[in-house]
């Protein structure tokens, strides 16, 4: 019997220090992701096209991406669309949750001189650098921004 314990024990061991070293290496990656990576702050004058946005949950589980100067809506991303907006508009809104500060302020995506996309909360400071995670994650945010230059 005591042969048999030993057995499945081993058997449990591989997965078990597998599972804890994928743990191990989530949190490295967590803390390595969460060092001040804050691109320079936007001059205006280098910004060749910018919107103000504003996110909002809708009732059936849609998120709609509006224009927080005129209020028109820009886009709106069903359950299962817009993964990686829906992604980082949450990371912010947590911040913003976790500062105490109003989620009612809208965030500014630029395009800068040099073609980076830009999104930044000036409620918390924080700024992400949209190309940094792939042309088609930028691209994500990028049609948030041709679609508000061709509202009437």
């Amino acid at each position: 019997m005591s042969t048999a314990s030993a057995t499945s024990h081993d058997s449990l061991r591989k997965p078990i220090t597998a599972c804890a070293g994928l743990a191990l290496s989530a949190l490295l990656l967590v803390a390595i992701g969460r060092q001040d990576h804050t691109p320079p702050a936007i001059d205006p004058d280098g910004v060749k096209a910018s919107v103000e946005l504003v996110f909002t949950d809708a009732a059936n589980g849609y998120v709609i991406a509006s224009d927080a100067a005129s209020g028109a809506e820009i886009m709106r991303f069903g359950p299962g669309e817009g993964g990686f907006v829906r992604v980082t508009m949450r990371g912010f809104a947590a911040e913003r949750k976790a500062r105490g500060t109003p989620n009612e302020q809208p965030f500014l995506l630029a395009r800068l001189a040099d073609d980076d996309l830009v999104l930044n909360d000036a409620e918390t400071g924080r700024r992400m650098l949209l190309n940094a995670f792939g042309p088609s994650n930028e691209g994500a945010f990028a049609r948030l921004l041709d679609r508000r230059e061709v509202l009437p």
